[in-house]
């Protein structure tokens, strides 16, 4: 079982999307041993303006100068398929030059696709600078994660799945900050009830310790379903109930609960156009230590004008609660929408030029604030 462990979900940067998808498409430029493996690099240089680049009311603007460097590593034969990743992301600010970073990132996935239990093993690290709209300060963070995901048929309509997770965020030169370590260990039953559509029902236990010694709890108990929703409508669909726990090291015990969801679902009713919507809902703890309640959904659709030419457009909606003592009551609700177009020139350039615009209502006036975002992007992959 997967819930959201974002603090927030925002309309996506369909750029980064687009550039991703075109990924898929491309040449290996190393093939070898029968063309089972592959290597792919992929470089990225871009230009944009932040009017906020600090995400609170009256934050400053900056011009940002934008690139990146890819390695991929693709296997698919014998028993394993491995999937790597090395690459690092470059930024550098016109004003702001302190916000300058070249992060490095990597990634390891082994998959199993054939015999009776299938499933995969991963394990990533990267280094992230960002402005976090949530507590209202740019951040740069190392994250670690790794995860073993299984999935085993029981009898001829029936398959048991499990995740076990580790993620680890440890925050950089901020003494203010608490770094978050989260466990979740989650099952589900799945039912196969036709060929279009599985249903299922599932258990996630999860627990987050900070180093300012606190534990959150979490217990969600969820029914869904996958594949056809309805008609031309296809993804997963999954509600429930979840119960939090939060314990701080003065001994006061606090307790949640609440919806919890995991909604994503894709229309391709007509030939050009695509159009995706998704709808979260979970419990967080933020790097002050604060659990929130996040409730969020975002509307995404992408038409194509020609074989070189896409359109996209997105908006999105959300709500943040502070909850207990130390959440003092705060409420924050966003709204956003972007636009762009996408050019492909061929398999290995793309071009992307999108504008997001941003805005956040907050019970706390210094987290009232509105933000836009232009940027253009160009692509390359071998």
């Amino acid at each position: 079982m997967t819930l959201s462990a974002s603090s927030r979900l925002r309309a996506p940067v369909l750029a980064a999307l687009l550039t991703g998808s075109f990924a898929t498409t491309a040449h290996a430029l190393v093939k070898f041993n029968d063309g089972h493996d592959e290597i792919f690099v992929t470089g990225t240089a871009g230009i944009g303006y932040d009017s906020n680049i600090y995400a609170y009311d009256g934050g400053d603007g900056d011009t940002t100068y934008n690139a990146s460097l890819e390695l991929e590593y693709r296997r698919k034969a014998g028993l394993l398929g491995v999937n790597a990743d090395l690459g690092w992301n470059f930024s550098k600010f016109q004003e702001f030059s302190s916000e300058d970073f070249a992060n490095p990132h990597a990634r390891l996935e082994l998959t199993k696709d054939s015999g009776r239990t299938t499933g995969s093993v991963t394990a990533g690290a990267k280094r992230e600078s960002r402005a976090d709209s949530a507590i209202n300060i740019r951040t740069t963070s190392w994250e670690y994660d790794a995860g073993l995901n299984a999935k085993y048929p029981v009898i001829e309509r029936y398959s048991l799945t499990g995740q076990l997770a580790w993620n680890r965020r440890d925050f950089q030169d901020n003494f203010a900050l608490v770094d978050l370590n989260i466990w979740s260990l989650s099952s589900d039953l799945f039912y196969v009830y036709n060929s279009q559509r599985d249903l299922f029902g599932g258990y996630r236990f999860r627990v987050t310790d900070t180093t300012a010694d606190t534990q959150d709890i979490d217990h969600a108990f969820t029914v869904g379903t996958s594949g056809k929703i309805i008609s031309t409508i296809n993804g997963s669909a999954r509600v429930g109930y979840q119960l939090r726990e939060s314990n701080r090291t003065d001994g006061t015990r606090e307790t949640f609960d609440g919806f919890t969801s995991v909604v994503s679902a894709t229309w391709s009713g007509l030939k050009r156009l695509n159009v995706t919507g998704q709808v979260s809902s979970d419990f967080n703890t933020l790097a002050t230590d604060v659990s929130v309640s996040t409730l969020a959904a975002g509307l995404d659709a992408q038409y194509a004008l020609n074989a070189r030419f896409s359109l996209y457009a997105g908006t999105g909606v959300g709500r943040t609660r502070f909850l207990g003592t130390f959440g003092s009551g705060r409420r924050d609700t966003y709204f956003t929408w972007n636009t762009g177009i996408a050019y492909t020139l061929n398999d290995h350039f793309k071009a992307t030029l999108g504008y997001t615009w941003f805005q956040n209502w907050s019970t706390l006036a210094f987290s009232d604030y509105t933000r836009n975002t232009i940027s253009l992007n160009l692509s390359s992959r071998w």
